[in-house]
């Protein structure tokens, strides 16, 4: 069943949903409610507009978005290294809220997207090398949980963009469930602690007022 849905905006040729009816005795009743089921959902603006894929999506997400340097270059890597491998080829249209989850959850299981394939090798450079005792049979190293909420934070604001587009009637990320942030564990000095680490910071008076001044205002990082 194929059923007319616009203008690919990506493309600009003429998209179509399509759904496939298996045969049978009562082919022809489920094909007209899958007819009728299609023409609802151009009508009410939920259908997919684009056969673009993840990829696509990715390439003009990072086109647009306007953060500085630092940020876009985080952003790229997490792009390159992490969405695109396992989720790159996927149509926009075929990212359910399960697809993220199970995308989360290889990202916890191996930050390399193993997938339990035999005969890995961690190698102790990327540089090309003879291997030697460093380079090690592979051993699964999940993804922290920043790394992973990075990456729901780059899906969810290109997802975003793409429902702004008309790419997408809904952002799939909506019905993902969003990693968890990490807890903060800050180890302040202590008062005593403190007060003898501005001491000897005053030995250069440049160093000692920039102590100061962080330990008395808690300027940030920034």
């Amino acid at each position: 069943m194929r059923v007319y849905a616009g203008i690919d905006p990506v493309s600009g040729k003429r998209h179509h949903l399509t759904e496939i009816v298996p045969a049978g005795p009562k082919a022809a009743m489920t094909a007209e409610k899958v007819r009728i089921r299609l023409l609802g959902d151009v009508d009410a603006g939920r259908q997919p507009r684009t056969s673009a894929t993840v990829a696509q999506l990715m390439t003009r997400y990072l086109e647009v978005i306007d953060v500085e340097v630092a940020m876009r270059t985080g952003y790229e890597s997490v792009i390159r290294t992490h969405i695109l491998p396992l989720l790159g080829y996927l149509p926009v249209a075929r990212v359910r809220g399960e697809v993220l989850d199970s995308f989360y959850a290889q990202l916890r299981a191996c930050r390399i997207h193993c997938r339990g394939a035999r005969g890995l090798v961690d190698h102790r450079t990327r540089a090309q090398h003879e291997c030697d005792r460093r380079c090690r049979p592979h051993q699964c190293r999940p993804l922290g949980p920043s790394g992973i909420r990075q990456a729901h934070v780059i899906l969810n604001s290109a997802f975003a963009h793409a429902v702004r587009w008309d790419w997408v009637g809904t952002n799939p990320c909506t019905k993902a469930v969003a990693p968890r942030a990490a807890k903060p564990k800050p180890q302040p000095p202590s008062a005593s602690q403190a007060a003898r680490i501005s001491s000897e910071a005053w030995k250069d008076p440049v160093w000692g007022l920039f102590v100061w001044l962080a330990m008395t205002s808690g300027a940030r990082r920034g």
